[in-house]
């Protein structure tokens, strides 16, 4: 049963990559260069995340999943889609937070 990654499995793992560099660089003394940048890409990142799950939960791409199992696909249902991953939503809604908190103490530090 193996399945081929679809358009929004390329688009997470590119995103993950981006995100973990951006995390370790944040861990260096570039960190410095990065700025007020760090907020406003973070809230980026959670949007394409949360964009993503919401394609995938009304199913709008099957991102190469073929649905198996059960008379109603099991847990995949009727047109394959796997819906929403509750990790994966939890994660970005956690990204946007931590965009919003960075964004807004970038705004208070000059004052």
């Amino acid at each position: 049963m193996a399945t081929q990654a679809g358009p929004s499995s390329l688009l997470m793992a590119a995103l993950g990559v981006v995100v973990l560099v951006h995390g370790a660089l944040l861990l260096t003394p570039s960190a410095d260069r990065l700025g007020n940048a760090s907020g406003p890409l973070m809230v980026a990142y959670a949007a394409v995340m949360l964009l993503n799950q919401a394609l995938l939960g009304t199913g709008m791409t099957n991102d190469g999943m073929m649905g198996y199992g059960g008379m109603n696909g099991g847990a995949m249902g009727m047109n394959g889609s796997m819906g929403w991953d509750p990790g994966m939503v939890s994660l970005a809604v956690l990204m946007l937070a931590s965009g919003v908190i960075m964004t807004q103490s970038g705004r208070t530090e000059g004052m």
